[in-house]
């Protein structure tokens, strides 16, 4: 029962942004495990410009991630990303700031720090390649990946 609540708070969490970016769909047949594996990976965290805070509207993506962590015994990695305005050292220090913002609210959601590692990227490795807003808010972000 609690697998399907945290299911259905996820994509319920996912519809909104689909038009954003792409998001691996699940395969027919995959398991409630796989779906949600899935939504942790394929549901990233975005912020503002030249801020590491966790947005009011991100919070969600944040507490359905903890909820993942709480229930699936994985280590995950948080890499922090920035969008290209600014300077490379910059841009890898709020990537970096942005990283440990999301760990330090897994952890008092209770995660256990020693099951997540951060990783800076700065501007490397954009989702979208524009100069439009929308483009740069795509780049802020942290994804999280599973170790």
């Amino acid at each position: 029962m609690k697998k399907l609540l945290m299911l259905v708070a996820v994509l319920a969490l996912a519809l909104p942004l689909a038009s954003c970016a792409k998001k691996a769909q699940p395969v027919s047949g995959d398991s409630t495990d796989d779906i949600l594996r899935q939504a942790f990976v394929n549901e990233h965290i975005y912020f503002d410009f030249d801020r590491y805070n966790i947005r009011s509207d991100q919070v969600t993506r944040v507490q359905a991630k903890a909820a993942f962590l709480n229930q699936v015994a994985v280590n995950a990695e948080l890499q922090g990303y920035a969008d290209e305005r600014g300077t490379e050292a910059y841009n890898l220090a709020l990537s970096d700031r942005r990283a440990k913002a999301v760990l330090e609210y897994l952890t008092l959601q209770g995660i256990s720090g020693s099951r997540l590692t951060t990783i800076a990227y700065g501007e490397s490795n954009p989702r979208a390649f524009g100069t439009t807003e929308a483009d740069y808010q795509l780049n802020r972000r942290v994804e999280t990946v599973i170790r």
